[in-house]
């Protein structure tokens, strides 16, 4: 007899809501951090490449760093407020940097060097030491709050959320531009008003999240919990031979995801470039939010529940085969001067699909192998993904586009059509890892 589909009751549904709103506060402020805290190094301090690759670098290193020994800190955390909710409100510290990083230059007293420095400081201290405590803990809750059993419609749900996140994000992007945008040498330009604009929203929002998140998110009673180890026993267990052969499946699955984001990486550094590429105008770019997105939102929220009724492993591979012809067909938007509107709606479903709605089912296997008692250690080791598939990808897009610059086609479309090999590559990995959601 077939086992009765469990369903969410109240207190789930609130608590799937509130990580939902941790997540887009995430997302809005993740999207400005990796865009306009750059920008503001060279529209308005007026700096080269190579003081915006330092920063960039050194935020990348901290952040990898800060991940784990948050995750750890985290895991043995034992306060009256819960293991992951006193971690939140370093989202306000995240949020107040961001926001103090828009008068950088203000706060040098208009030197330029002094100025940078405090960049740095700002952002490869202060925020990579808060964003991080905030980042471990939010996805730490899903899996310590969620059954395994509605994991996949829990993260579909929660995704779906932070994902209308990014859609206020690309609003105010668009805003800033139509408001403070200015050419200059044949380049748009928001100088600092406009990245006060921007900042000031990103931060607020993970201000706003993380304490939504700490006064009302519901956590297990830490009288549940087992005992507190020390930070370097939990440190040194991670390279420790047993505990890696007691955790191989998720090992197997943190190769897949690498290879696979390593195809998503190949195409982000460069997705914004070849979109203003393409040259539409702002209602055509409205036009494909309004049907990409939509579709995007299905897609996510279905793939959650066939997550949870099939398991998890069953429709990776079909999923990213269909999207790979989305992406195969990308180049044919423009060729030459000519720009093929329709193709550009018919394909950009399968882009946004490719890079967020296959993250519900991945995430939700993701969370089912990682160890009960420390998902905040083995998170921070899970985010060693994005990193290495992020200098992988990134240098492939680079030298792909340098490549094919001489056709005919927007060189940056070519990017799509080198994704799908990493993104091919990964199945036979997904298929190797075990499978967690066992139907009767």
């Amino acid at each position: 007899m077939e086992k009765k589909e469990k369903v969410f009751n109240k207190f789930l549904r609130r608590q799937v809501l509130l990580i939902g709103i941790l997540f887009a506060g995430d997302t809005i402020f993740g999207f400005f951090e990796q865009n306009y805290l750059n920008t503001y190094l060279d529209q308005v301090l007026n700096l080269g490449p190579l003081f915006i690759s330092v920063m960039v670098s050194l935020s990348a290193v901290l952040g990898l760093i800060m991940n784990l020994s948050w995750g750890i800190i985290s895991d043995n955390t034992r306060s009256k407020f819960g293991r992951r909710r006193p971690y939140l409100l370093f989202g306000i510290i995240a949020g107040i940097s961001m926001i103090l990083f828009a008068f950088s230059i203000d706060l040098g007293g208009g030197n330029i060097i002094i100025a940078y420095i405090i960049c740095l400081i700002l952002d490869v201290v202060i925020i990579g030491i808060a964003s991080n405590a905030y980042y471990v803990s939010e996805r730490s809750l899903i899996p310590d709050t969620v059954e395994l059993e509605l994991r996949g419609r829990a993260n579909g749900r929660i995704n779906i959320i932070g994902y209308l996140g990014l859609l206020i994000a690309i609003a105010a992007f668009l805003v800033a531009d139509l408001i403070f945008g200015q050419e200059v040498a044949g380049e748009t330009v928001i100088g600092q008003e406009g990245h006060l604009f921007v900042l000031s929203i990103g931060g607020v929002s993970i201000i706003i999240a993380g304490l939504i998140g700490f006064l009302f998110i519901k956590e297990k009673p830490v009288s549940e919990l087992p005992p507190k180890k020390k930070f370097f026993v939990e440190l040194k267990e991670i390279v420790n031979i047993e505990q890696l052969k007691s955790n191989k499946e998720l090992f197997k699955i943190i190769l897949a995801l690498t290879i696979y984001y390593s195809g998503i990486y190949t195409v982000m550094p460069f997705l914004f470039i070849w979109i203003f590429a393409l040259n539409l105008s702002t209602i055509e770019l409205l036009l494909g939010v309004a049907f990409g997105f939509p579709i995007l939102f299905i897609v996510t929220s279905y793939l959650g529940k066939l997550a949870d009724k099939y398991g998890r492993r069953k429709y990776i591979p079909i999923s990213i085969i269909i999207i790979c012809i989305g992406y195969l067909l990308t180049p044919f938007v423009k060729i030459g001067t000519d720009v093929n509107f329709i193709l550009f709606l018919v394909v950009l479903p399968f882009i946004l699909i490719g890079i967020l709605g296959l993250a519900t089912p991945m995430n939700a296997w993701t969370q089912d192998l990682i160890p009960e008692n420390q998902r905040g250690k083995f998170f921070g080791i899970v985010n060693i993904v994005f990193t290495i598939s992020q200098v992988i990808g990134s240098i492939v897009g680079g030298l792909v586009i340098t490549y094919f610059v001489i056709t005919g086609f927007v060189p940056e479309s070519f990017i799509f059509v080198f994704a799908p090999i990493f993104f091919i590559c990964s199945i036979p990995l997904f298929l190797k890892v075990k499978e967690t959601l066992v139907k009767e």
